[in-house]
């Protein structure tokens, strides 16, 4: 099958740069003139889209083996791997009765993998490319800021929340994650996707509270005393509950805020933004990094994690 067309269309609804159009434009045009390449390709879409219990993490060894073989970049063909996995995506997203717009919203996110790639590996592609499973299989929407995944189950001891809400052992609640979409984490912009979600997923739930819940770097208890007053980040942090956290003497999420230049000593790492130089400065003082897990309770549509036994008086 020739998906020329629609990778076309990919790169022009998600605003590719130029340079990586151009890249994928010929890697297809590589396909055309060589047939086995293309069949090979092409059985391995075949095998995940025609397959559920097929996941990208057993597949894209083979698609990077195919890159070896046939001379072109691993990252580049994991993309393209990607976007024609996407084709059909398209396809069952019109068969659900899922708009257009909900498609694009999520294959957005092929659009911020490339360009951390491309800041990272110096290539038009994708180094995380077993991610967008998730995507590809309709298990992960894009509501705004942020996308996610109606698959998350409470296991463990009750918890009584800071607004009174118990989580118990088999509460439903949709994990979260933040995409790298340049779009800074304002009030307006973080309230607006709780917003969504709690609309969208409330359904799913079952009643009229909907839990977010997120474990991520950027919920590491200490930013507060790192980053600056006015960081974005640290109003998102104070949406959660944030009940467990962990720290680590290695940043591996460096890449993340310094993009290639993390693979640099932290003594030449760029200070061009108050971000960076917050980090950086933490680092060089012998500071850690870590990890926080943390909870939104949705009420109503309004966020209610703060509002102190909240519950009781309902």
């Amino acid at each position: 099958m020739n998906y020329t067309e629609f990778v076309t269309e990919v790169c022009k609804t998600l605003s590719f740069p130029a340079v990586a159009a151009t890249c994928f434009s010929g890697l297809e045009w590589n396909l055309s003139q060589n047939s086995a390449f293309a069949d090979a390709l092409e059985e391995q879409v075949t095998r995940f889209c025609g397959d559920a219990s097929q996941h990208l993490s057993e597949i894209i060894p083979v698609i990077e083996a195919l890159a070896t073989e046939y001379s072109e970049n691993p990252y580049t063909l994991d993309l393209v791997y990607i976007m024609h996995c996407a084709y059909h995506t398209r396809i069952r997203y019109r068969e659900a009765g899922l708009s257009e717009k909900l498609f694009w919203d999520g294959m957005a996110d092929l659009r911020y993998k490339l360009l951390e790639c491309m800041a990272c590996k110096n290539v038009p592609g994708t180094f995380v490319a077993p991610w967008n499973e998730g995507f590809l299989r309709l298990g992960r929407f894009t509501l705004g800021r942020f996308q996610y995944e109606p698959t998350g189950c409470y296991h463990g001891e009750d918890m009584t929340l800071e607004c009174g809400y118990t989580v118990t052992d088999g509460t439903r609640y949709l994990n979260f994650h933040i995409p790298s979409s340049g779009v800074p984490l304002t009030d307006e912009v973080r309230m607006d996707s709780y917003r969504q979600a709690y609309n969208y997923f409330r359904d799913w739930v079952g009643g009229d509270v909907v839990l977010l819940h997120t474990g991520s770097w950027l919920l590491y208890p200490e930013h507060r005393r790192i980053l600056p007053p006015h960081s974005n980040i640290l109003r998102f942090m104070d949406d959660f509950e944030i009940y467990a956290s962990s720290e680590t003497d290695h940043f591996g999420n460096a890449w993340r805020v310094f993009g290639a230049y993390a693979n640099l000593p932290a003594s030449e790492w760029p200070e061009d933004t108050s971000l960076r130089r917050a980090f950086k400065a933490h680092i060089l003082a012998g500071g850690k990094s870590g990890h926080g897990s943390g909870f939104i309770v949705m009420h109503n549509g309004e966020n209610v994690t703060h509002r102190k036994g909240y519950f009781e008086k309902q």
